[in-house]
């Protein structure tokens, strides 16, 4: 076997025309043209970490961001040549890969980007068979098959026909739901084929493996009793302990026949065998119940061979079982979610694939290595408490130089759970490494030059926003009462906003104190956002001294999640900038707060640049959707910046080792931008089925926000506080739910579990008085 990972190819893959009426995912966040790939010269061994082109999809097909693909042991034979693979330069392997959709095809209409689906072994049929027709897609003739005649899921983007992915429901964690899509399939697949009623026995011949582990649990959820087969102590302690079966037999007793008989008074009904081994599969036509089933999963070398009077006479059904369709995938996946399936997977790096074919061919393999696949072709996993056990952890205990601690990893599980605000999130392992390699602890008052770090990610922002200079500050409520501040000189003036703004509603009243400025606050004709037909007559002008003029003109994006567009800022940005002003005067000053101008531009699809070309300062918030531990920063031209300096010092803002935070803001920014179309998705899952079980919004789901519309369905707003509080999740009470970079899967899954009891709970108390 060999490997080379360092060569740089590009692969010439077969693809798909674009559709001309293709969805993106965004402008700011398109998929790329450029990829990396596990892939194999067909009839070669060498498996080899290139860069391929992305596949661009038919307008029957999706293109999946793969983040987690499995490693199964088909995929080991695909890549040996023990399946048939069409030969081509290149083979990409893999059939267990989950993601999320990153383009449709013009005829796909019940995929929206951004959900989570995986890609199974079944990858395109005809559709139009008599099998595809009858739903029993496997034995479709026109089958192809990830990883085996098409390319598959060792890649950081695929290709699969939109009817065949399958969706995954919230709550269940992309790394778990990868093994599903073929292990959890196959025998949950194989239990249906057995014909069961609820009460009646199944044996799992096979228990102590990784399918038959599955097998066990899936039948227990499905309600039967279990019988596993095995061998060994350990495998005994493990079926009837971890696994909870009902009784227990060691498939190499001498006499296990006469045993299962009698455990099971009769024999089972049905006997499920995923074991690979020949001699179980002669075992179960003995002991099987008469009527029963015999489903046979696992692959032996050799033949089954049975007494015939026997089977015809008992009425014995023997079948073959193999995978399944999306629909069954999709109720695999359900069945998992529903009953608490315990899928552990071994996350391992996307490089390590040769080393996992290696390990199972030689048998040494134990449990399912799950590639960690994603944008970063990283050993670590990205998910907390996820990480390749053979890797040591940052973080050991007892040991100096440690970056993430017990407590950190439950604050980061608690903040998955946490939906009243995006300002509880807690550093993830690469801002605490910013903080532990700040190579910087100048005084950022003292120092001549300050401090370079600060410097450093002021420079950063400066280039982003496309403004002169940057400056960086301990909140964003000092944020903008210093940009205001430095926008005002001699009083009188006003500052126009919109009547809901934060500047107005959540700053402790600094305005008047801190400005001697008074407020003309405004409210949005359509309820939303503001626009020029409610700023162009709010203008006070400096030709009544029987008012004060406006001086500032402050907007807010995004504004309880929901999104001020580029057009409509740009609009109000030109009038104002042209309402005259006496001689000597400086024009209306047009200001900013975009605390979560990140959530804004990347779910509008707009560069930031270009919006904030339409004001003269901002003040940016790291601590909210970019999840930097502490800090905002105000941005303007350097004249501006120069003299907010001397505010920041006048309101208490001057920093000194600061150097660490804006190391951490550097990081965060770096490593949580990219996740906020992710986060914004999920909003949308989570908003979608609190409207479809009855929930009134006040706003439009733009972003990470949901606000529940309280007084109009006659909710009050503890009861939400209460019900989230049984299920382990903190909210307010206000109906706004915030959605952030660790909001989890599990956490969406709970909040939409403890909704559904309020609003059922609601309606029976409404009904019955």
């Amino acid at each position: 076997m060999s490997f080379q990972s360092n060569e740089t190819m590009i692969h010439n893959q077969p693809a798909g025309q674009w559709a001309g009426n293709l969805t993106l995912q965004s402008s700011r966040y398109p998929p790329p043209t450029i990829q990396w790939a596990q892939v194999s010269n067909a009839g070669n061994t060498a498996i080899e970490l290139k860069q391929i082109h992305v596949a661009k999809p038919a307008p029957d097909e999706v293109l999946v961001k793969i983040e987690y693909s499995g490693v199964c042991h088909t995929d080991l034979h695909a890549w040996k040549g023990d399946w048939p693979v069409i030969p081509k330069d290149f083979c990409v392997g893999g059939h267990e890969g989950a993601g999320y959709v990153a383009a449709v095809g013009s005829r796909v209409y019940d995929l929206r980007i951004g959900d989570a689906v995986g890609i199974p072994w079944l990858n395109r049929t005809c559709g139009s068979c008599e099998f595809c027709i009858a739903g029993n897609q496997p034995l479709c003739p026109g089958t192809q098959l990830s990883g085996c005649n098409v390319d598959g899921t060792f890649q950081q983007y695929a290709i699969a026909k939109a009817e065949n992915t399958v969706r995954i429901p919230v709550g269940i964690p992309l790394e778990t739901a990868a093994p599903v899509l073929c292990a959890g399939i196959t025998v949950y697949k194989a239990l249906l084929e057995a014909d069961l009623k609820p009460g009646q026995t199944v044996a799992i011949i096979g228990a102590g493996g990784g399918l038959g582990a599955l097998a066990c649990q899936y039948a227990k959820g499905m309600g039967y009793k279990v019988l596993a087969l095995s061998s060994g102590t350990a495998k005994r302690a493990m079926c009837l302990g971890e696994l909870g079966v009902d009784y227990y037999a060691d498939y190499r007793s001498p006499d296990v026949v006469s045993e299962v008989k009698s455990i099971t008074n009769g024999g089972p009904h049905a006997a499920v065998i995923v074991s690979s081994v020949e001699e179980p599969f002669r075992q179960a036509l003995g002991y099987i119940r008469p009527g029963g089933t015999v489903v046979a999963v696992g692959l032996p070398p050799g033949k089954m061979s049975t007494d015939i009077f026997s089977m015809v006479t008992s009425k014995v059904n023997i079948k073959g079982s193999y995978g399944g369709n999306r629909q069954e995938t999709e109720e695999a996946l359900a069945v998992l979610a529903r009953v608490g399936i315990k899928v552990q997977p071994k996350v391992v790096g996307f490089a390590e694939l040769p080393r996992i074919f290696e390990m199972m061919d030689r048998g040494q393999m134990q449990g399912r290595a799950v590639l960690k696949i994603g944008d970063q072709l990283s050993r670590y996993p990205e998910r907390p408490g996820l990480r390749d056990p053979e890797t040591p952890s940052l973080y050991q205990p007892g040991k100096p130089g440690n970056v993430v601690s017990p407590t950190l990893q439950q604050a980061i599980e608690k903040a998955g759970g946490d939906f009243r605000s995006d300002t509880v999130t807690v550093p993830t392992e690469p801002v605490m490494q910013a903080i532990v390699n700040a190579a910087t602890f100048g005084d950022n008052i003292y120092d001549e030059n300050g401090d370079s770090a600060v410097n450093e990610l002021q420079d950063k922002i400066a280039r982003m926003t496309g403004k002169g200079a940057a400056l960086f500050v301990p909140s964003g409520t000092m944020g903008n009462q210093i940009c205001l501040r430095t926008h005002l000189h001699q009083p009188p003036h006003t500052i126009l906003l919109d009547y809901r703004a934060h500047v107005q509603c959540w700053e402790t009243g600094a305005i008047p104190v801190l400005s001697q400025a008074t407020v003309t606050g405004v409210e949005p004709k359509n309820g939303v956002h503001l626009t020029l037909e409610d700023i162009r007559d709010r203008i006070v002008l400096e030709d009544n001294f029987h008012f004060p003029p406006t001086r500032v003109v402050s907007l807010e994006n995004t504004l309880s999640g929901t999104i001020l567009p580029i057009q409509d800022a740009r609009s109000i940005s030109n009038h104002v900038r042209s309402v005259p002003v006496p001689p000597g005067r400086p024009r209306i000053a047009m200001h900013l707060d975009g605390a979560r101008l990140f959530e804004a531009v990347a779910a509008e699809g707009v560069d930031m640049r270009d919006y904030l070309a339409n004001f003269d300062t901002a003040s940016l918030c790291l601590s909210k959707g970019v999840g930097a531990p502490i800090g905002s920063i105000i941005v303007g031209s350097r004249e501006f910046i120069n003299r907010a300096v001397w505010f920041r010092k006048m309101f208490g803002g001057a920093t000194r080792q600061a150097g660490m935070m804006a190391a951490a803001a550097s990081a965060a920014l770096d490593h949580n931008l990219p996740e906020l179309p992710r986060v914004h998705t999920l909003t949308r899952r989570v908003a979608d089925y609190l409207c479809g079980i009855g929930y009134e919004f006040l706003l439009p789901v733009n972003t990470n926000m949901i606000v529940l519309d309280l007084k109009k369905m006659d909710l009050p707003g503890e009861q939400i506080v209460n019900y989230c509080k049984k299920h382990g999740l903190s909210a307010f009470p206000n109906g706004r739910l915030v959605f952030h970079h660790q909001t989890s899967e599990d956490g969406a899954s709970r909040l939409q579990t403890a909704l559904l009891e309020l609003i059922t709970n609601h309606r029976r108390s409404k009904l019955w008085g």
